[in-house]
């Protein structure tokens, strides 16, 4: 499983899963599209844009934030949601880098969800359990 959406009571929240923190924040980030739209069917299609990404935080917890923080930047400024990345976490530095690919979100073509304003701190969570990580996010809608 990549990732779950969990109840809360006012926004949106979600537990992604990883064996790695690269695929616990890829998988974060496809929970927060999973919000915005299908991403099952946007992940179908041929990626036709590529950004780099890196970041710098003072903990995991900010990196986690930063990151959905950047992601959804993409989304606001150029209408770009990634479906593939390439990224590198160094989680003593607390900073990821690397590759991120997507496509441009048409609204005429893509299911059109609830949108995201904003990632929270509230109720975050990060925790590697049995060797597997995990994360839990709330987000402002």
């Amino acid at each position: 499983m990549k990732y779950k959406h969990v109840e809360h009571t006012s926004d949106v929240a979600f537990e992604a899963y990883g064996a790695s923190l690269e695929e616990l924040f890829a998988n974060a980030a496809l929970a927060t599209y999973s919000f915005m739209t299908d991403v099952e069917e946007l992940m179908k299609e041929s990626a036709t844009a590529e950004r780099a990404v890196n970041i710098q935080s003072e903990d995991l917890y900010s990196l986690m934030f930063d990151w959905l923080d950047e992601i959804l930047f993409f989304f606001e400024s150029e209408m770009l949601m990634f479906t593939r990345f390439d990224i590198k976490i160094d989680d003593e530095e607390f900073s990821l880098s690397g590759a991120c690919k997507g496509v441009f979100f048409d609204p005429e073509k893509h299911e059109v969800g609830i949108i995201v304003k904003a990632v929270t701190y509230h109720m975050m969570e990060i925790t590697k359990e049995d060797g597997r990580w995990r994360a839990r996010v709330v987000l402002d809608v």
